[in-house]
């Protein structure tokens, strides 16, 4: 049975907040696969490639949260990403779980507050950054397991300045 919804068109602020959910979502997930690939890695370092996609997919399945209490268990990473890591997961499960709580009015009316939009592109920004620091830190391990990583590390430092390295 279809329901008749009426759909109102959105104007450009809703465009924007909905725009800036969907590019911190997205980093966010990102961020949840680097992690997993990392985990996968530095705990499945001396076996097979089929024993590491089946440990993978496992480990993908896990929550944010679960996947970083796995990494400060096990002693992943150092301190200083640890800590940015634990920060991060109050930001993400901001985002999704709490994003509308205190903002119901603006979202019915269509008034969104900068100050959402400055959260929202803080939580974004953040997880670009531990996503990149997650693949320096997978980098110099790899390489700590003698790897040449030399060409890896030329393409993230291109990305980091905006080059693209895919055509």
């Amino acid at each position: 049975m279809k329901e008749n919804v009426i759909k109102t068109t959105a104007n450009g602020d809703e465009i924007n907040l909905y725009t800036s959910l969907g590019e911190a979502l997205l980093k966010t997930q990102v961020v949840e696969q680097a992690l997993s690939h990392s985990i996968t890695l530095k705990m499945n370092s001396n076996e097979t490639k089929e024993q590491a996609e089946e440990f993978l997919k496992q480990q993908q399945n896990y929550t944010l949260g679960k996947a970083i209490r796995i990494a400060e268990k096990e002693k992943l990473y150092n301190l200083p990403l640890q800590n940015e890591l634990n920060a991060f997961l109050n930001q993400r499960n901001w985002l999704i779980h709490k994003v509308i709580i205190g903002n119901e009015e603006d979202f019915n009316t269509g008034i969104i507050k900068e100050d959402l939009l400055v959260k929202i592109h803080s939580i974004s920004d953040k997880a670009e950054n531990i996503h990149r620091k997650i693949e320096y830190d997978l980098i110099d391990f790899c390489s700590s397991k003698g790897k040449d990583m030399s060409k890896i590390r030329s393409l993230l430092e291109l990305q980091e300045q905006r080059i693209r390295t895919r055509k």
